[in-house]
């Protein structure tokens, strides 16, 4: 039989550990209850609408719940790379791993994908639970609303792939767990919320200061194109413009470039899976190109470190 990589043994290892510190519990824990929250947040708005309209705010509900799985992810996701190597090295355990026949690289992308599969089995619990709690509330889960989270599944692990790398990232960055925490906490909250926010705001009252017209249709779609391009730096805007493609067949992009008198026929579009994944690729790369790139600069520093 022929022996584990000793990347696997790091992740398996990384696992293990997480359950015996019960991070790996509390993790799951977290994803579990706020799959049931999600349920009950789900009944209630849909107990308000009048049964008339219910059609027309599932999308409504759809974006909603979209978002806030977004944002939950991408802070557990940070969160739990962000402690990944400097603990190791505060600790000292990292010299007695790397004493065995265990190189530096092996070590990194072991930790990476342990963090991974915990982010992964986490999501797939908080989907679960989500759809379990729909069921003991006795909401029926129609395909639409069970299809909500398993169509962008991989797009939804590729966006907490690139938060875990940001959160490897600091953890080489940062000597001091506690540090990369805070700055991990606050991360994705900056680049979420605070920087989309205060882009459209800037541009939006920068087109109204120069005397356009409200009506003026050019300098409109002018102005959201400038918001796009400053938002391309945004993992959350690539992953919204997936679920965009796959649920509505359309991308910020086709808005754009097809103009706001084309927006109507765009929401009335109704494409196949792998259509929309033609339609969002270049969100796809560059998501795929923002796990890379912050892993790659996280990997050079761990080769040459001091890990004293």
């Amino acid at each position: 039989m022929t022996d584990v990589p000793p990347i696997f043994n790091i992740a398996l290892k990384d696992i293990y550990e997480s359950m015996r510190t019960k991070r790996l519990i509390i993790t799951f824990a977290i994803f579990l209850l706020a799959g049931a929250g999600m349920a009950y947040w789900m009944k209630t708005s849909i107990m308000k609408m009048a049964m008339e309209f219910q059609t027309e705010n599932m999308s409504m509900i759809r974006g909603t719940q979209l978002s806030a799985v977004k944002y939950f992810l991408a802070v557990l996701s940070v969160l739990l790379g962000a402690d990944a190597i400097n603990r190791e090295i505060e600790g000292g355990t990292i010299k007695a791993t790397l004493s065995h026949p265990i190189y530096r690289d092996q070590f990194i992308l072991g930790k990476y994908f342990g963090r991974a599969l915990t982010v992964l089995f986490a999501f797939l619990l908080f989907a679960v639970s989500n759809v379990a709690f729909l069921l003991i509330l006795g909401i029926p889960v129609s395909s639409d609303a069970f299809m909500t989270f398993i169509k962008p599944l991989p797009f939804f692990v590729l966006f907490s792939l690139v938060y875990l790398a940001f959160g490897v990232f600091l953890s080489t960055l940062l000597r001091k767990p506690l540090n990369a925490i805070i700055v991990a906490v606050l991360l994705p909250i900056l680049l979420e919320f605070i920087y989309p926010t205060a882009v459209s705001a800037i541009i939006v009252f920068r087109a109204v200061g120069s005397g356009a017209p409200p009506t003026d249709i050019g300098a409109l779609q002018e102005s959201l194109g400038k918001i796009y391009m400053l938002l391309s730096t945004v993992p959350g805007h690539h992953l919204d413009n997936i679920n965009n493609a796959i649920f509505y067949g359309f991308t910020s992009s086709d808005i754009v470039e097809g103009g706001f008198g084309s927006l109507v026929a765009f929401q009335t579009q109704n494409v196949s899976y792998y259509e929309a994944i033609g339609l969002a690729w270049k969100h796809i790369a560059a998501l795929i190109v923002m796990l890379l790139l912050p892993f790659a600069i996280a990997y050079t520093k761990f080769m040459k470190a001091d890990l004293r």
